[in-house]
């Protein structure tokens, strides 16, 4: 039974392990769209009291790519409303590298998570100096890499700063205290394409 207290554009909640929402995600496709004016994306103000989630702590992730975070970023000021302590601006790594300079700045008054943590070419000093508030890791990465590898261990200096590690899945495959013992805070349920942000 879908939580009717959802605006119908979330589409993907973020849950800590105990089963606790925390958030939810908009679509991409719901973000993007040619406007000329500086209306707050998609036309609506998504971030106005109706369309919160249920509760104000709870966060409300916006992933911005290409035009849309262009000009996010040429007028940040245009966008009060994503300053919002709940609310968390979603990017990608070649988002990071392509507009780093000017992210770096907008860090300072909005607060940013990662989605795709490690594509190829990925230089960790980026991601290690940028001050994201949450990264969240694809279902793919973390069987083939996340547990295999060391990323618990330098995703556990993201968690020393407080910010969120989210795993995005479909379904959870592990039982639940050991994802907690991976450095994980929660998931993300995937109810879209695999890439929430496309390059």
């Amino acid at each position: 039974m879908e939580n009717s207290s959802y605006h119908p554009h979330v589409t993907e909640r973020i849950r800590r392990f105990d089963g606790t929402l925390i958030g939810g995600c908009y679509s991409a496709p719901f973000m993007y769209f040619e406007q000329e004016s500086t209306a707050l994306l998609n036309g609506s103000n998504i971030v106005s009291n109706q369309n919160q989630l249920s509760d104000a702590l709870e966060l409300i992730i916006i992933p911005l790519m290409g035009n849309s975070l262009a000009r996010f970023l040429q007028a940040p000021e245009n966008y009060i409303s994503l300053q919002n302590k709940n609310v968390r601006i979603a990017i990608n790594y070649a988002n990071l590298v392509m507009y780093g300079t000017a992210l770096r700045e907008a860090a300072q008054h909005f607060s940013f998570w990662l989605y795709d943590l490690a594509p190829p070419g990925t230089c960790w000093k980026n991601i290690a100096s940028f001050p994201f508030s949450g990264i969240v890791l694809t279902d793919e990465f973390f069987n083939e890499n996340y547990l295999k590898f060391s990323f618990p261990f330098l995703l556990g200096s993201c968690r020393e700063r407080e910010a969120e590690v989210i795993l995005r899945t479909q379904q959870l495959s592990l039982p639940m205290e050991k994802y907690g013992d991976l450095q994980l805070s929660g998931w993300q349920e995937q109810r879209t394409s695999t890439t929430l942000i496309e390059v």
